[in-house]
């Protein structure tokens, strides 16, 4: 079975970020600081979280990597834990959600990923205006309260309808909220109505689709291994009857699509927003700064997937 997209595919066509190794080490060190004990350690070490961040985040200022880096050592920590294997359980989820409040306080007692959460939380909240505050805490709300809907599913050994998975899987990849942190990474905050045009979320939401179906496909061997059923690989298998293999070339071939999608919507946009009178050079610029990010985010996930350890891939991308 090929993992990855074919030779040609519109994601190759995609800019890539190839970051310096100095860079990474840098990011990589900065997420490792955020381990709390040897066993955190070896998993972040694992995700190559350092080389995600640095293809993802092109725009990212100096004075912001380190929380950036804590968000992503808190992410990979909390996703493993709830992977088919993983020892999460529904009391976690609760405590972490009770950190996540739009003016955050002291770091509360617990576990150290509560901790850990509301450390991040704090140091990042205090840069962003409160509607951004309230759009990334609704995003990793979605993204926590999705581990209960996916464990259900896995305790019935039922794979989800193709309806209710792509609902469900833009929430349990938690890309939205790392979407969101594009903002806060480069200090340039969208104003907020061009973010509930419907173009912005179009392409917020096809962005987010190509992440998580790459995922699906690049974790599959992983995730087959450990007898999982929540896959869009394996929804779209057991809905249409088809192989393995031809399930994974429809995910390539809706994320083709949804890439096409994102570059028809990015172009409406654009003819939108250059006859919106009181937009600012400013506006303007953080807008661009979020498209770009978008479009690094698409191609990032598919170049760090291609050798991350925390899939076990075989099988090199083109």
């Amino acid at each position: 079975m090929k993992a990855f997209p074919p030779a040609g595919h519109l994601l190759y066509r995609l800019p890539s970020c190839a970051p310096a190794p100095g860079r990474i080490r840098e990011l990589d060190e900065a997420v490792m600081a955020w381990a709390d004990g040897p066993a955190a350690r070896d998993r972040l070490a694992a995700s190559l979280a350092g080389e995600l961040i640095a293809r993802a985040y092109p725009g990212l200022r100096q004075d912001r990597a380190a929380d950036l880096a804590g968000w992503f050592a808190w992410l990979f920590l909390v996703d493993d834990l709830h992977d088919p294997d993983g020892t999460a359980d529904a009391g976690v989820a609760s405590r972490l959600l009770g950190t996540l409040v739009l003016e955050p306080g002291p770091a509360p007692d617990g576990p150290p990923l509560v901790r850990h959460l509301a450390h991040v939380w704090q140091r990042i909240a205090r840069t962003q205006s409160r509607w951004w505050r309230m759009r990334f805490l609704t995003h990793t709300m979605h993204f926590l309260t999705a581990f209960r809907y996916e464990a259900l599913y896995r305790r019935h050994r039922r794979t989800p309808a193709l309806r209710e998975y792509v609902q469900l899987r833009r929430a349990s990849g938690s890309v939205t909220a790392c979407l969101d942190l594009l903002e806060f990474a480069t200090g340039r905050e969208v104003p907020p109505l061009l973010h509930e045009t419907d173009q912005l979320r179009g392409m917020f939401t096809k962005a987010t689709d190509v992440v998580v179906w790459v995922n699906d496909v690049v974790s599959l061997e992983k995730e087959l291994h450990l007898r999982e059923s929540v896959n869009g690989v394996l929804v779209l298998q057991r809905q249409f009857g088809l192989t393995l293999q031809e399930a994974v070339n429809r995910v390539y071939a809706k994320v083709a699509a949804d890439v096409h999608a994102f570059h028809a919507h990015e172009r409406e946009l654009q003819r939108m927003c250059s006859s919106w009178p009181g937009l600012t050079e400013r506006d303007l610029t953080a807008l661009a700064s979020f498209t770009d990010g978008m479009r690094a985010w698409m191609r990032a996930n598919l170049d760090w997937s291609a050798h991350c350890a925390r899939y076990r891939h075989r099988q090199a991308a083109p």
